[in-house]
């Protein structure tokens, strides 16, 4: 059974843990970086990233939120398979209209994401960036909704042929 870990605020991993579990994972649930010492040799095929996915021992307190997830981001990423899908869950509403995965707040998370893949040397990444609400939706709302989600990939870059 592929392998999932879920990382988050309280409020949130419980439904999460739950959606993810009925979409055909086993999940595993970390709060703190101390728990990423349990089994050190496991390797996740999937990783969610709820928002307050800033965990003690993950950068600085006060830094802004965007910072703090990518430094957890960073921090699991030894932890993921090459092929992993990465999911980023985000808040509803930031007033702009769009869907917020869709938003700029959405888009600024998995742009800076895909960057750190590959500066990782992991340009296999799949990044998708999703409402928590959509992610924790209980099955008679809809079931789970891991996609549609909006999907970013990091660009090939152009062939560019000798003169």
């Amino acid at each position: 059974m592929p392998l999932a870990l879920v990382t988050g605020s309280a409020e949130h991993l419980g439904a999460a843990a739950t959606a993810v579990g009925r979409a055909g994972f086993e999940v595993v649930v970390w709060q703190t970086t101390e728990d990423a010492g349990e089994n050190p040799a496991v390797l996740f095929d999937c990783y969610v990233q709820l928002p307050g996915s800033t965990m003690p021992g993950v950068g600085r307190i006060a830094a802004p939120d965007l910072v703090c997830r990518i430094d957890t981001l960073a921090a699991v990423a030894g932890r993921l398979r090459p092929n992993a899908a990465i999911i980023l869950g985000v808040e509803d509403g930031d007033g702009s209209g769009l869907p917020l995965a869709a938003s700029a707040a959405g888009g600024l998370l998995a742009a800076v994401a895909l960057a750190l893949f590959e500066d990782l040397d992991r340009p296999a990444a799949r990044i998708a960036v999703m409402s928590v609400l959509d992610l924790c939706r209980p099955p008679e709302e809809g079931g789970v909704a891991v996609i549609p989600a909006v999907q970013w990939e990091i660009p090939t870059p152009p062939l560019v042929s000798a003169p």
